[in-house]
């Protein structure tokens, strides 16, 4: 079975040449789990990879490679986010939907729809738990929420169906955005504090460490921890008065640059006095 995913997972290299830029999922823990690197191509034969972090050299054997790609090299002359953010005293990013994705497999959408689930249904059903609301505010765990989603969709579907997609949900942490974490690094060897501002549960920080992006801990605003979350006016409030305690100053909101995939949450950041866009991807 390990033999065919590699096959599989190495694909998306071929034809790579050293200095691309590449995201490369692999297992790790003798295949227990998988963490992601994002980093340049330094070294390829036949049985292993090398891939150049910013923490340095990573040597990975290719038959632990679940899946990788080339990425686009980050010059964003046309990206207006990235060019916004370029220009901020403080950069504030929000976490999903611009520095990660989600289900890039497609294993949950297929368990979904095992269970006669649409597109979106199941986000939907999950979100509108009220341990979600709980979770995000500091009030409730990830894991609590979790127990609620299972117990909910026990309510109605098979057993066996449920505990695969639960499964299936719990071991995604998440799949960098590489173009958006090429800018991130492009601000941070700038110089420009750069904050994670998201929504996010108790799991956030382990789930950064699996990605590669441990970096970004130590600046994660992260709403379970403020105990406010997004668009409320609160959050904001809490999110700066943070911003200026891990850089020891005051800092003007008119300094901050923050970019949300959420129309609603960039409206309310600009209600606050930050200068706010929403997010679109590079082309």
């Amino acid at each position: 079975m390990r033999a065919r995913l590699t096959q599989m997972g190495a694909e998306g290299l071929s034809g790579a040449s050293v200095g691309a830029r590449v995201v490369v999922r692999h297992l790790i823990e003798d295949g227990a789990r998988a963490t992601d690197l994002l980093g340049e191509l330094a070294h390829r034969d036949a049985e292993t990879i090398t891939v150049r972090t910013r923490r340095g050299p990573v040597t990975v054997a290719l038959e632990d490679v679940v899946v990788a790609k080339v990425v686009p090299a980050v010059t964003g002359r046309g990206w207006r986010v990235a060019a916004f953010l370029r220009r901020a005293g403080v950069a504030v990013l929000d976490l999903d939907g611009v520095l990660r994705t989600f289900d890039t497999d497609g294993e949950l959408g297929r368990a979904g729809q095992a269970l006669g689930m649409g597109p979106g249904e199941l986000l939907e059903l999950a979100f509108a738990l009220p341990e979600a609301r709980a979770m995000v505010v500091g009030r409730a765990c990830h894991a609590d929420w979790m127990a609620a989603v299972r117990r909910r969709l026990l309510e109605a579907h098979p057993g066996e169906a449920v505990e695969h997609l639960v499964a299936t949900w719990l071991a995604d942490h998440g799949t960098p955005v590489a173009a958006t974490v090429g800018l991130v690094d492009e601000l941070l060897d700038a110089g420009t504090p750069v904050f994670v501002f998201t929504n996010g549960t108790d799991r956030v920080p382990e789930e950064l460490v699996r990605m590669g992006l441990e970096r970004l801990v130590p600046t994660l605003l992260n709403a379970h921890d403020l105990g406010s979350a997004k668009p409320d006016p609160e959050a904001y409030a809490a999110a700066h008065a943070e911003i200026e305690r891990h850089l020891a100053r005051v800092v003007g909101r008119a300094e901050v640059h923050f970019t949300d995939d959420r129309p609603d949450n960039v409206d309310a950041a600009r209600a606050f006095g930050w200068q706010a866009r929403v997010f679109t991807p590079e082309r």
